[in-house]
């Protein structure tokens, strides 16, 4: 998988083989290598990539089909009001994304309206 993953997240970039090693110093054989499957990067590697091409260990690896790293998802309701999406899930109420979208913006409209009284 890791192979693979390295392989057309390179070749989206329209790098070469050679290109990709000089920017995470090692050797062009060793791109080819990886991209085959005959060897696993060190961690210093891995994460020299996933920093490189924007992506996660996680989806280098084939842990997840997201190649979002973390760090630059967008926080959701749950990520920013935990105690408020409790209260939504016990109610039993489905709501869409766009649904919780929404209320995040109320409640940070309201904030910012405290904050400024």
């Amino acid at each position: 998988m890791f192979g693979q993953r390295l392989r057309k997240l390179r070749e989206a970039k329209g790098l070469t083989q050679e290109e990709l090693a000089k920017v995470i110093n090692v050797s062009n054989k060793t791109i080819s290598v990886y991209e085959k499957g005959g060897a696993d990067p060190s961690t210093e590697t891995l994460l020299k990539l996933a920093q490189y091409f924007n992506v996660s260990v996680d989806y280098l690896l084939g842990h997840t089909d997201n190649p979002t790293p973390d760090h630059a998802r967008k926080p959701t309701l749950e990520d920013e009001f935990p105690e408020v999406a409790n209260v939504l899930r016990r109610s039993g109420k489905r709501l869409t994304p766009e649904d919780k979208k929404r209320i995040a913006r109320i409640i940070k409209a309201a904030i910012e309206d405290v904050d400024e009284e």
